[in-house]
């Protein structure tokens, strides 16, 4: 099979296993109750803050979003997730495409509906759906700057990183994982040497400022 020909037939398995996985959990998302968490995110969503008891603001802004676009409905409630999750697997090919070869992006984004966490992410309005696309986004900057700094590397990165902050204390594991990846490898540590980069990393530790305040405060 020639490589147009594999490309192609792996980019029509993509899609209809993405169309397929989009309608079931958005059908999933329209019939369950709201989960214990998800109720507590729409409450905050009512009083709309910079950051809680228990998380950052995103999860609680992107809840009030959904509900005022959609109304007072579960479905509502959780659309902006469920868009979201549905844009990941593209992100996720895209990176491994840029890599590998169009035909690995298709495979790879396959791959990511396949495993069950991200397959069924978006179903339930919750912060793992900011915190992957933070995860992403973080991914693609790092890629990126392995092969050479540049404004769309930083802007990513700092992007990544401010929706990591405002997504959940978790993602601080995120952060030391590619901190270490970055210090092992030679090209990451010349990237590190960029002040680009660094702008980029004082406003993903900026973006931490509301949560830490709160914690001050409370």
């Amino acid at each position: 099979m020639r490589e147009d020909e594999y490309g192609q037939r792996s980019r029509n398995v993509f899609i209809a296993l993405w169309i397929g996985a989009t309608a079931i959990k958005c059908a999933l998302a329209a019939r369950l109750p709201l989960f214990v968490d998800e109720a507590f995110y729409w409450q905050e969503g009512r009083h709309l803050a910079a950051a809680y008891s228990d998380l950052p603001g995103l999860t609680a802004w992107l809840a009030r979003i959904g509900v005022e676009i959609g109304g007072q409905h579960a479905w509502a409630l959780r659309s902006p997730f469920l868009l979201i999750a549905a844009l990941l697997p593209w992100g996720l090919g895209k990176i491994t495409a840029r890599e590998f070869g169009e035909a690995r992006g298709w495979q790879a984004a396959s791959l990511t509906l396949l495993l069950p966490l991200a397959g069924t992410l978006g179903v339930l309005a919750l912060p793992d759906v900011p915190m992957a696309l933070a995860s992403v986004l973080c991914l693609a900057a790092g890629v990126r700057m392995l092969r050479g700094v540049d404004a769309k590397a930083a802007l990513e990165l700092a992007l990544g990183l401010a929706i990591g902050a405002f997504s959940h204390y978790r993602f601080v594991a995120v952060i030391g994982i590619g901190a270490m990846a970055l210090l092992c490898l030679p090209e990451g540590r010349r990237a590190l040497r960029d002040a680009r980069i660094w702008v980029a990393l004082m406003i993903g530790v900026l973006a931490w400022w509301p949560l830490l305040l709160w914690n001050l405060d409370n």
